[in-house]
């Protein structure tokens, strides 16, 4: 779809589309949890979620639903910890990811 969508728009226009139908998925799915009993108990958990929407938001600029290697470089770099491709791959290989 995003495909889609760089064929009719351009620039801007494109990316504020692809934002607006990204909110609106990461919205319901943030509902699922609110209305999912196993986690009535969580404290404060919509402005959890709100926060991780966010978040998320801000770093999957492609809407494919993953983080990928250049999304996560730029979010060590936002957090103060800058590391290379070679670092960043090694770190996700620790992890068992």
């Amino acid at each position: 779809m995003s495909g889609e969508l760089s064929n009719r728009f351009q620039g801007g226009k494109a990316f504020g589309l692809l934002k607006a139908r990204q909110e609106r998925r990461l919205a319901e799915i943030n509902r699922e949890f609110l209305c999912d009993q196993k986690y009535s108990d969580e404290e404060n958990l919509p402005e959890k979620l709100t926060a991780f929407k966010e978040k998320y938001m801000e770093f999957d600029l492609n809407n494919e639903g993953e983080i990928d290697l250049m999304s996560l470089k730029r979010m060590m770099e936002k957090l103060g910890v800058p590391k290379t491709h070679l670092e960043m791959k090694k770190m996700i290989s620790e992890g068992g990811y």
